[in-house]
C-alpha cells in the first residue's frame, strides 16, 4: 500500500508542479523583450520570424504553417496515449505488475514534466530545425553537437521502427481474427512497407498537411479518452478490483523479470517509451509561427496532458481488467480484452471505428518520428555535418519540405525494420524483441537530450555567460534546479536501459559506438578546418549574411 499512496501523492505533486512551472514561465515571457505580434498581420509576424532565423544564420526555406494547435497536435501525437494503452501497457504490466501504474507512472509523469520544462527553455532560446543537435552545439561545442545529433537521429529512427513493427504485427493479427485471412510472412512485410510508404508520402506533402492531420488526431485522442472513461463508468461499475490492487508488484503470468524490483524497473522503462518524442516539436521550429513561444508551450503541455490523462486512463483500465476470465490470464492481454469488451457492449460497427482510430493514432506516432528525424538530418546536412550534405540539405520548391531527408529517413527505417524482423524472428521472442528496441531507443534519446541540458547546467554553475541560451520561455532561477533534475533522470534512465539489455545486443552497441565515435571525431576535425561559427550577441550557426539569406529565399516564396 505504501507504493500506491506514494504514487497518489506524486501525481498530486505533478499537478501542482505543472501549474507552478506554467506560471513561472508565463511571467518570464512577460518580462522578456520578445513580442509575439499577435495583433498584427500574418505578414508582419512572418517577417519577424524570418529575420529572427536570418539572425541565426539560416535562410527561411521551409514554410511557416504550424500554429499553436497544429504543433501541440504533432507533439501530443508523437507521445500516443491511446496507442500506448493498447500496445505498450500490457507488456509493461506483464513485467512489473499493477504498481507500474500505481507508482511508476506518477514518477514518470513528474520527471517527464520537469524534463519537458528544461527542453522547452532550450527550444525557446534556439528555434531551429536542428532541435537538440543545435542545442548541444550551442551549449557544448561542435563535438557535443555531433554526438547529440547522431544519437537523437538514431533514437528517433528506433522509435519509428518500434511503432511500425508493433502496428504491422497488430494489423496482421486483426486481419487474421476479423477477416480469417492469414497471408503468412509476405502479408506482414507488405503491411510494414505500406506503413512507411504512407508516412513518407504525408511528410513529402509538407508541414501544412502534417499540421492539420496532427491537430485532428490529437483532438480525436482526447475524444476517445473521454469516451473510454464514460464507457467504463457506465458499463462496468463497480470495478472488479479495488483501487488497492494498484500497489501490487506481482507480474502475473508475465515474462520472467527476475524479482519484483527488477520487473518494476523494466515496466517503467517500457512505459517510458510513451514519453519519447517529448522534444519533437523542437525540430519543427523553422516551420512554426512565433516559435520562441509556441514550441516550448507545445513541448510542456503535451507532456502534462500525457502524464495526467494517461494516469486516469491506465488506472481505470487496470481496475476493470477481469484477470482470469474470458480466457485471459496475463496482463499482456489487456489490449485484446479492451477491444473485445468494447465490441460486446457497442457492436461490431463501433469496434471497427475504434480499431481504425487506434491504428491512426499509432500511425501518426510514426509519422511524427519521420518528421522529427528528417528535420534533424536536414539541419545537420545544412551544417555539413553528415555525408552527402548538399543532397540531404536540399529543400523541395514545390512542397517546401526537406524532401531527400524525408526519403532517406523512411528508407533507412524501412530497411532496418525488415532486416530486424527477419533476423530477430527466430532468435528472440516478440516480448524480448520489443523490450530490446525500447531499451535501445530510451538510452539513445535520453543521452542525446542529457548532453545539451548538462552542458547548459555546467555553464550556469560555473557562471559562464549563457545569455544566448536564454529565451523568452524560461524558469529564471528555478531553471538550474529543473536542469539538474532532468540531467540526473535522463542519465539514470539511460543507465537502467543499458543494464537490462541483452549481452549480445549490448556488445553490438558498444562496437557500433566505437566505430561511430571514430567517424564523429574525424568529422569534427574536418569541420575545425572551416571558419568557426560566430557568436555575436546571439548564437550564429553560419557565416551567411542576411543579404545572402534573402537571395536564397527568393527561390522559396511564402504562400
Amino acid at each position: 500500500m505504501f507504493l500506491l499512496w506514494a504514487g497518489c501523492l506524486i501525481i498530486v505533486c505533478a499537478c501542482g508542479l505543472s501549474l507552478v512551472i506554467a506560471r513561472t514561465a508565463e511571467r518570464g515571457a512577460k518580462r522578456s523583450l520578445h513580442q509575439s505580434l499577435h495583433h498584427f498581420s500574418p505578414y508582419v509576424r512572418y517577417m519577424q520570424d524570418k529575420h529572427d532565423l536570418n539572425g541565426i544564420g539560416f535562410a527561411q526555406q521551409l514554410t511557416r504553417h504550424m500554429g499553436g494547435l497544429s504543433l501541440f497536435g504533432l507533439s501530443f501525437t508523437s507521445l500516443s496515449m491511446i496507442g500506448g494503452a493498447v500496445l505498450f501497457l500490457g507488456p509493461a504490466l506483464a513485467a512489473g505488475g499493477p504498481a507500474v501504474i500505481g507508482f511508476g507512472w506518477p514518477v514518470l509523469t513528474c520527471l517527464g514534466i520537469v524534463t519537458a520544462s528544461s527542453l522547452a527553455a532550450l527550444a525557446s532560446a534556439i528555434p531551429t530545425a536542428g532541435g537538440c543537435y543545435h542545442w548541444a552545439l550551442s551549449a557544448g561545442g561542435r563535438r557535443m553537437g555531433l554526438w547529440s545529433g547522431w544519437l537523437h537521429f538514431l533514437g528517433t529512427i528506433l522509435m519509428l521502427v518500434t511503432a511500425n513493427l508493433l502496428l504491422a504485427d497488430w494489423l496482421y493479427k486483426v486481419m487474421e481474427t476479423r477477416l480469417g485471412y492469414a497471408g503468412g510472412g509476405e502479408l506482414y512485410y507488405a503491411l510494414l512497407i505500406v506503413l512507411f510508404l504512407t508516412q513518407a508520402l504525408l511528410n513529402v506533402r509538407g508541414v501544412h498537411s502534417i499540421g492539420k492531420i496532427a491537430a485532428i488526431s490529437s483532438g480525436l485522442q482526447l475524444v476517445v479518452w473521454l469516451a473510454i472513461i464514460l464507457f467504463f463508468v457506465a458499463a462496468s461499475w463497480p470495478a472488479i478490483y479495488p483501487f488497492q490492487m494498484l500497489s501490487g508488484t506481482d507480474p502475473i503470468a508475465g515474462s520472467a523479470a527476475g524479482n519484483s524490483q527488477s520487473g518494476m524497473v523494466i515496466g517503467m522503462l517500457m512505459l517510458q517509451r510513451l514519453f519519447l518524442g517529448i522534444d519533437h516539436a523542437g525540430q519543427m521550429a523553422e516551420e512554426t509561427k512565433d516559435p520562441r513561444i509556441i514550441v516550448p508551450w507545445s513541448i510542456f503541455f503535451s507532456s502534462v496532458a500525457l502524464g495526467l490523462f494517461g494516469f486516469i486512463l491506465f488506472v481505470l483500465l487496470m481496475m476493470w481488467f477481469p484477470l482470469g476470465s474470458e480466457g485471459l490470464y496475463a496482463y499482456s492481454d489487456i489490449g485484446t480484452w479492451f477491444i473485445t469488451l468494447w465490441t460486446t457492449k457497442w457492436g461490431a460497427m463501433s469496434n471497427t471505428i475504434l480499431l481504425l482510430l487506434v491504428i491512426s493514432f499509432v500511425w501518426m506516432n510514426g509519422n511524427a518520428s519521420v518528421a522529427a528525424a528528417s528535420r534533424t538530418l536536414f539541419a545537420m546536412a545544412r551544417d555539413e555535418a553528415v555525408p552527402f550534405s548538399s543532397r540531404l540539405s536540399a529543400v523541395s520548391v514545390l512542397y517546401r519540405t526537406p524532401l531527400r531527408a524525408v526519403l532517406a529517413v523512411s528508407i533507412v527505417a524501412c530497411v532496418t525494420s525488415l532486416v530486424f524482423k527477419a533476423v530477430a524472428a527466430g532468435a528472440m521472442t516478440p516480448q524480448t524483441t520489443l523490450l530490446q528496441l525500447i531499451l535501445f531507443s530510451v538510452a539513445a534519446l535520453h543521452i542525446a537530450l542529457a548532453l545539451p541540458i548538462g552542458a547548459k547546467l555546467y555553464g550556469e554553475i560555473t557562471n559562464r555567460n549563457l545569455s544566448k541560451l536564454k529565451g523568452p520561455w524560461n524558469l529564471g532561477a528555478y531553471g538550474v534546479f529543473a536542469d539538474a533534475i532532468s540531467v540526473c533522470w535522463l542519465s539514470i534512465s539511460a543507465a537502467g536501459a543499458f543494464a537490462f539489455m541483452n549481452p549480445i545486443v549490448l556488445l553490438s552497441i558498444t562496437i557500433a559506438v566505437l566505430i561511430g565515435g571514430l567517424l564523429i571525431e574525424w568529422k569534427y576535425r574536418a569541420l575545425l578546418k572551416k571558419v568557426p561559427f560566430k557568436v555575436v550577441g546571439s548564437i550564429r550557426f553560419s557565416r551567411r549574411s542576411i543579404d545572402e539569406c534573402i537571395r536564397i529565399e527568393r527561390k522559396f516564396p511564402q504562400h
